[in-house]
């Protein structure tokens, strides 16, 4: 009777001395893994990966390393197996190594590709559900199978996470062109310039709105001052808002100065040189107007989209 007392209170602690070894091992396995690989040992980094499985088959890092070897090794197959069961086992965190590498593995159907992605960017977000990465990978897809609510779900949740976001608004304002919506598109764009207004991309796009709907010298012209300020040697700043104020016949010699300053710094580029021809023809300089605007069409291939506007201006100049 006391020899089975001693043997019950012996089994715990040789069990958990067990389960140490089984952890020593494990390290030592691994770590000899990590050192094979950077030999170029692949085979038999891979071996100690295994030895290091079967120690503890549920570390899904150990399966995703698995994986990546049998990839790096040219074993397609077995490499996207390993990867999935380590996804499996933690979604949350290995979600991204298996959608990367659904990318590089057949099927070649887009679209079949596109829904697996999905289908693991949808449990990596249930199982992780405050990573904004997973979320930003989720517009992209959604937006292509043209699943706009959910797009702009994603793009809700990753502002919940992160604050108001200026790549969230870059491409809540390309979707918003995409569907036509102008008026939305400039409202994401002017949301966010509220909290960061000296952020230069989206007030150039904000102006590019407002432009195409017709807004006037005065509305424009604060947010291209604001423009400059920002960005003082950006060529097509200051040639777009020498352009402006052309059309408009507002301020023709500062619109001069500005398109000057664009052609220092690309003195061949026959867009700034149309501008300026434009500003002279307007200032009543004829001659000068039609020796530049000459010099735009020969510098302009006949295929290029700025040529049509070029030869209108042609026309009126030598008119």
């Amino acid at each position: 009777m006391i020899l089975g007392i001693c043997a019950l209170v012996l089994m715990p602690a040789q069990a958990q001395q067990t389960e140490r070894e089984r952890e020593q091992q494990f390290t030592y396995y691994w770590y000899a893994a990590r050192q094979a690989k950077e030999n170029g040992q692949y085979d038999r980094a891979l071996m100690l990966l295994l030895q290091c499985e079967q120690l503890n088959p549920d570390d899904a890092l150990t399966k995703e390393t698995i994986g990546l070897l049998y990839y790096g090794t040219g074993r397609r197959r077995q490499a996207q197996e390993y990867i999935a069961k380590a996804f499996n086992l933690d979604p949350g965190e290995r979600w991204q190594t298996y959608y990367n590498l659904l990318d590089l593995l057949p099927p070649n159907d887009d679209q079949g590709k596109a829904e697996q992605q999905l289908n693991v960017l949808e449990r990596a977000a249930e199982a992780n559900p405050k990573n904004p990465e997973i979320y930003e990978n989720m517009v992209s897809l959604y937006s292509g199978f043209k699943n706009w609510k959910r797009a702009f779900e994603c793009l809700d949740k990753i502002e919940e996470l992160r604050g108001k976001d200026p790549r969230c608004a870059l491409v809540r304002y390309r979707l918003y062109r995409y569907l036509n919506k102008d008026k939305k598109a400039l409202k994401a764009v002017e949301d966010y310039l509220k909290v960061d207004p000296a952020n230069p991309e989206l007030l150039k796009l904000q102006i590019v709105l407002l432009s195409e709907h017709k807004a006037s010298v005065k509305k424009l012209r604060p947010l291209y001052d604001r423009l400059l300020t920002l960005t003082p040697n950006d060529p097509s700043v200051l040639n777009n808002y020498a352009w402006m104020l052309a059309e408009n016949k507002t301020d023709l010699d500062f619109a001069e100065t500005l398109v000057l300053r664009a052609l220092n710094a690309d003195s061949e580029n026959p867009i700034f040189i149309d501008t300026y021809a434009w500003i002279l023809y307007q200032k009543g300089k004829r001659d000068m107007a039609r020796y530049f605007i000459r010099q735009a069409m020969q510098l302009t291939s006949p295929s290029s989209p700025a040529m049509k506007e070029i030869q209108k201006h042609y026309k009126i100049i030598y008119k």
